[in-house]
């Protein structure tokens, strides 16, 4: 798997390979380090690194022969789905992580478009086959959730009005744990959608909500994920940060798939609604 995977990033490095030599009087001069260059091996790095996390936290000293599991609770059931939901969220962010690098990197829109879509696909099927030689097993519904985080990526870069409605994750990450292990910590996961309202209201009333504003519903577990929490919370468009350049908008495109502290209230079976002036977890 990593050797196939080795030979897809070596021809994603050379799909742009005519733009990295410039000839001038007759003399070839390299270009190595130009943008195509540094974005593609920044995409490259970013995807390995993760599948080394991967490596390091679940599979290491836990190979076994290739076998399958399910969720004998059922898909919503189990972990109350947010296993699935961190799934699909992983590979929407792995999706435009890539393609902002790409894109970043002056390629093409198809390039981008095409490379990030099947560098992400094969990247979410690598980690399904990874749990497939671990204790975990593979799981088809697991490849499902990644696929379809992968799927809407590409549907908001093909149909920009879904780009209203964005992903985003908030991780009270508890000190006393040892060891960042995402699926120890369900509890501390809130996955949500965010819709940027400005863009959706009629123009009577868009000038009256602020650019920057925008409402976010979210979704997790408590109380050891056995009980469903439903939260309503303020958001901001962190791609309205008022710097300017290429690099700065990549990295405020990525920042913007992080859910920051704000006002929200929380709703779960049998508590009353909790306010947060700054909701994190």
């Amino acid at each position: 798997m990593f050797l196939l995977y080795f030979s897809l990033l070596s021809i994603q490095a050379g799909f742009a390979q005519d733009s990295t030599t410039v000839v001038q009087d007759n003399t070839v001069t390299s270009t190595f380090w130009s943008k195509q260059t540094i974005s593609r091996l920044a995409a490259g790095g970013f995807s390995l690194g993760i599948l080394g996390y991967a490596y390091g936290v679940w599979w290491k000293n836990d190979y076994r022969s290739f076998h399958l599991f399910n969720e004998p609770q059922g898909v919503f059931d189990a972990h109350l789905g947010i296993d699935k939901v961190g799934h699909f969220y992983t590979s929407y962010v792995m999706f435009h992580s890539i393609y902002e690098m790409l894109h970043w990197g002056e390629h093409s829109d198809e390039d981008t478009f095409w490379w990030t879509a099947g560098i992400s696909a094969f990247h979410a099927l690598a980690i399904e086959v990874g749990d497939g030689l671990s204790q975990y097993g593979f799981d088809y519904e697991d490849l499902i959730a990644n696929w379809s985080g992968v799927a809407y990526g590409m549907l908001q870069k093909e149909v920009p009005y879904f780009e209203n409605f964005q992903f985003k994750w908030s991780l009270y990450y508890p000190l006393k744990k040892h060891a960042f292990k995402v699926n120890d910590l369900y509890d501390y996961h809130i996955y949500f959608i965010s819709a940027k309202v400005n863009n959706l209201l009629p123009g009577k009333l868009e000038k009256y909500w602020p650019d920057f504003l925008q409402l976010a519903l979210g979704y997790s577990g408590r109380n050891n994920v056995t009980q469903r929490e439903f939260i309503l919370s303020l958001d901001y468009d962190l791609e309205l940060i008022p710097i300017e350049g290429d690099f700065a908008k990549m990295l405020k495109s990525l920042l913007n798939m992080i859910h920051l502290p704000a006002p929200g209230v929380k709703f779960s079976p049998s508590n009353k609604p909790e306010f947060h002036l700054l909701l994190l977890n």
